[in-house]
């Protein structure tokens, strides 16, 4: 099983932070959808799961210029007693294009994958 899967089964969204002096994303996972701004919905197909982040990107002057696929990891020391800990994804790292995205569609940049 997946670092993803493994924190992210059975969670309906998922705030993301961005820390830009680190160059990190944090995924905190969540129980339930909530209506604000830094919180995305997951997308469960079969065992994957994805989620819309264009917005997210874009607010945080990202601007991949094709999907790359990394890997997270577990960060307990993220997080608060109602947030056990979160998904960090180091963009300085090497991460892995993902094919099936590289057409240079915009809409397919906004999205990301576990």
């Amino acid at each position: 099983m997946t670092v993803s899967k493994q924190y992210l089964k059975g969670k309906e969204a998922v705030i993301l932070a961005y820390n830009e002096d680190d160059n990190e994303i944090a995924i905190i996972p969540l129980e339930e959808d909530y209506d604000r701004t830094d919180v995305y919905s997951l997308q469960w197909n079969d065992d994957r799961v994805s989620m819309s982040v264009s917005g997210f990107l874009k607010q945080n002057n990202i601007k991949p210029d094709q999907t790359i696929r990394y890997p997270p990891e577990w960060d307990e020391d993220i997080g608060s007693e109602q947030v056990p800990g979160a998904l960090v994804i180091d963009l300085d790292q090497e991460g892995e294009v993902s094919p099936a995205a590289n057409d240079g569609s915009d809409e397919e940049a906004g999205e990301a994958e576990a």
